[in-house]
């Protein structure tokens, strides 16, 4: 009997303890999978750059520089670099007329190669073969295989904007009364769009956008039907010259797409994020960045993480540029010390 009794209790013990889920330790919350952003430092638009361009990995914030041409030179001044994420190369274009490849995870330089003077605008081809270098003159298109100079147009300016298939080139400059399309398999110009004045050009959605630094206009370009949409913003200084970008109080300065190709952001001079709508064309609005307690926030350089959530955007005044959230404008990390004019995601 006692022994039953005794059997009895060890069972009910066992399934006691089956029924009562056991209590685990949380585990800590997985980090965010970090997205690397690249960009050359500030310089002016002609004369002796930094040489130097900074590789940030966000949201984390852990950066390290990689050493271009030569530093206090026009061989270390770029603007726009292009990126191949699958072999980690960067291609830095220089007014000096270099062009100089390295591998953006060590920081190693490669090779550089002779490219057009004045070109320190460099976008990479969709399919990786190609990169093209722009100046205020000209257009050039190298093999990434050689180096080799494929072919050479007569067009200028300041921003490039592939299609989705790469098939055409959008090039356009702040100086430029039209925006002219190059079938990138030849070089040759095959129209000219109607579109002035761009500053920086983005596609998105089948849509190419462009954006007016001095108008405060957005404009987006159906190239199927041709269509023309203007969008109007407050993104206006009335006192604004080209030739005193610097002390703007406002204007349009990169251009940023969603990972889904449905919104188009802006980085505003006046401290401001404009949001733009690529399924029918529309301005959404625009969020205030506060970086700092007192004084403006001219931002220009701007990039969207994959999350669509987050941004990274320079702060050119403060040297410095910050994490933001993209739907409120709060500041979530400074990054102090390192500034570009046009963040590239590399993912």
């Amino acid at each position: 009997m006692k022994q039953s009794a005794y059997f009895r209790s060890i069972l009910l013990a066992s399934l006691l303890a089956a029924a009562v889920p056991a209590v685990r330790a949380k585990s800590p919350a997985a980090a965010p999978a970090p997205h690397t952003v690249i960009g050359a430092f500030l310089a002016p638009p002609m004369g002796a750059g930094p040489g130097k361009l900074a590789v940030l990995q966000l949201p984390q914030g852990k950066r390290h520089d990689v050493s271009f041409g030569q530093a206090g030179t026009p061989s270390g001044n770029s603007f726009y670099v292009a990126v191949d994420a699958r072999t980690h190369r960067v291609f830095v274009p220089s007014i000096a007329g270099t062009t100089t490849v390295a591998d953006y995870l060590d920081g190693k330089i490669e090779q550089q190669f002779k490219s057009i003077p004045g070109g320190r605008v460099a976008r990479l081809s969709p399919d990786r073969q190609t990169v093209f270098v722009l100046s205020g003159k000209s257009l050039a298109a190298y093999s990434t295989r050689d180096d080799a100079l494929r072919y050479q147009a007569s067009v200028g300016g300041n921003a490039l904007a592939f299609n989705k298939d790469g098939s055409r080139l959008y090039v356009g400059g702040n100086m430029s009364e039209t925006i002219a399309e190059i079938d990138t398999a030849s070089g040759e110009i095959e129209r000219q769009i109607p579109i002035a004045h761009s500053g920086d050009l983005a596609w998105a959605n089948g849509l190419l956008f462009s954006a007016d630094m001095k108008s405060g206009v957005m404009t987006a370009f159906n190239p199927q039907t041709n269509r023309i949409v203007a969008m109007p913003t407050g993104e206006v200084d009335p006192h604004f010259a080209y030739n005193k970008i610097p002390a703007a109080s406002a204007g349009f300065m990169q251009l940023a797409v969603s990972p889904r190709q449905d919104r188009v952001y802006a980085a505003g001079f006046s401290g401001h994020v404009l949001h733009f709508s690529t399924t029918d064309p529309t301005y959404l609005g625009q969020v205030k960045i506060s970086a700092g307690k007192s004084g403006p926030n001219k931002l220009s350089g701007l990039a969207v993480l994959p999350d669509a959530a987050e941004a990274i955007t320079t702060v050119e005044n403060r040297h410095e540029s910050v994490l933001i959230d993209l739907r409120t404008g709060k500041v979530l990390k400074h990054l102090p010390k390192v500034a570009s004019n046009r963040w590239i995601l590399a993912d």
